[in-house]
């Protein structure tokens, strides 16, 4: 008779778990010190970029400030209120910081984070079997980039949306298939972004055709796009409470409309009396840059105070768009040149909003300086600036953001790349190698599209493309390695002649 082994009592279960457990951190410095000796390489850069910040913090205590934009997201965070211009996916995570009541803990953050997605970046790159030097140089634009680190250290919505932006993405790509925690996080992470800044309500549609096509399961599609739904149905209902209407924003149409104004020809259009009062009165050749039609300085933008009138901007700039769509693109594909092209700013006004990207000095201190933004987070008006703050650091650090600027240029040519590569023996790779670093630099690259076309020139808006652009790059190098160095496909083996029969001898023979 076959006997039955009982089963383990309980306190024998968690002996068990016990000694698992145990057995597994026994193993961690093992681990710990081959992954360092691995990637010292990775290690020694963060640290280098780690002292990069710390002398920033120092040097420009507590935070840098952008009059308006950094008082806003402030001032939102206190009130815990949805923005008419800025949306409150960033004033969200100063909230939450709020109740420490300090600025520099609010910017410690975004350095902790800059240098964490490059380490997940890395982490991705080195999954995928990209060589440790193609990885590594792909992260050194992230962790040292003087105007990357810059915008952590201003009170602005740049660095959590970089993160958001990649680390979704980066979620998505982690695994062949990704598993059903990978697409909700994902999904939450993307509609965060999504009300974090305007573009990412565009950059949504990346993720989920890039789900589609990879055919992950409809279950884990719907799963991303039902939490990106209620991260977005919850905002407009919350916006609605405040503001009565259900929106992102009830400043986006005054933004189109500025970009219009630059190449309206308002004779050729139908326009409603209210519609035509925005006409711009410069003729076509004298027109002024759209910022300064956005900020009040055009003229007819000054009638329509409050934000009320946004619809009237939003019609007008539609048919703007309708009526003269090839003036349009021939506005987006100048501007998008304009912010990609190699060497200077294309215009003065260029340069000096450029400028304000870059680490402040005391002297030649003008309006395309960056200020330094108060200790206490409650003073949401400040108007300091860097001649109220002397110290030995900003000279050097001014110095190092002249030279250790990476321009938005890198960016075009690592899109160029991937498309080249992807053109390589593209039969000899698997669809996901072609499909993921077209996602990622395709991604980059359409961002500054759409903020150039929605927005003002602006070089600040090109950063949160460089991690994607570097990533992408990354991953064509190692597709078109791989095509490389796989052998030429061999012809199959002729079939092994089949043995002739054996006849066999009997008795009978005999």
């Amino acid at each position: 008779m076959t006997e039955v082994a009982a089963e383990p009592t309980r306190p024998a279960r968690l002996r068990a778990r016990v000694t698992d457990l145990l057995d597994l951190l026994s193993g961690l410095p093992a681990t710990t010190l081959r992954l360092a000796r691995d990637h010292w390489a990775l290690l020694a850069l963060l640290a280098i970029g780690g002292v990069l910040r710390l002398l920033v913090m120092v040097g420009y205590a507590p935070a840098l400030w952008y009059q308006g934009d950094s008082q806003g997201y402030l001032g939102l965070a206190y009130r815990e209120e949805p923005g008419v211009i800025r949306p409150y996916g960033y004033s969200f995570l100063l909230n939450l910081l709020l109740p420490f009541e300090s600025v520099r803990l609010m910017v410690l953050v975004q350095h902790a984070a800059g240098l964490g997605l490059a380490a997940a970046a890395y982490a991705l790159l080195q999954r995928r079997g990209v060589a440790r030097w193609v990885a590594l140089l792909a992260t050194v634009p992230l962790v040292l980039d003087a105007r990357t680190v810059a915008l952590e250290h201003f009170l602005l919505a740049e660095t959590l949306f970089t993160v958001l932006v990649t680390a979704g993405l980066v979620l998505l790509c982690w695994r062949d298939t990704p598993g059903w925690l990978a697409c909700v996080v994902a999904g939450g992470l993307f509609g965060w972004a999504a009300v974090t800044r305007s573009v990412g309500l565009v950059a949504l549609a990346v993720p989920l055709l890039y789900l589609i096509l990879r055919r992950v399961p409809w279950l884990r599609v719907a799963a991303f796009a039902s939490v990106v739904g209620v991260v977005l149905g919850g905002y407009l209902v919350w916006y609605h409470s405040f503001h009565g209407v259900y929106s992102f924003g009830t400043y986006g149409g005054r933004f189109l409309w500025s970009r219009t104004a630059t190449f309206v020809e308002c004779d050729r259009l139908t326009l409603t009396d209210r519609e035509r009062q925005l006409c711009p009165s410069q003729p076509l050749g004298e027109r002024l840059p759209s910022d300064l039609y956005l900020w009040n300085g055009g003229g007819p933008n000054s009638d329509f105070p409050d934000r009320s009138y946004d619809p009237v901007f939003s019609s007008f700039a539609r048919k703007a768009i309708l009526g003269q769509p090839l003036d349009f693109l021939a506005m987006v594909g100048t501007e998008t040149w304009r912010t990609l092209r190699p060497g200077p700013p294309a215009t003065e006004r260029v340069a000096c909003v450029g400028e304000v990207w870059e680490f402040p000095v005391t002297e030649e201190q003008t309006t395309c300086r960056a200020h330094i933004a108060p200790f206490d987070p409650r003073r949401q008006r400040f108007a300091g600036n860097a001649t109220d703050h002397e110290h030995p650091l900003m000279a050097p650090l001014h110095t190092y953001s002249r030279v250790a600027s990476v321009p938005a240029t890198v960016v075009g040519l690592a899109f160029l790349l991937v498309v080249a590569l992807a053109l390589v023996r593209p039969r000899a790779s698997t669809w996901r190698e072609h499909l993921d670093p077209l996602t990622f630099a395709g991604l980059g690259l359409g961002m500054i599209v759409v903020s150039v076309s929605t927005s003002t020139l602006d070089p600040r808006y090109s950063i949160p493309s460089l991690p994607l652009a570097m990533i992408g790059a990354a991953l064509a190098w190692q597709r078109f390695r791989s095509t490389r160095t796989a052998p030429p496909p061999s012809a199959p083996p002729a079939p092994a002649p089949s043995p002739e029969p054996r006849i066999v001898a009997t008795g009978a023979d005999h």
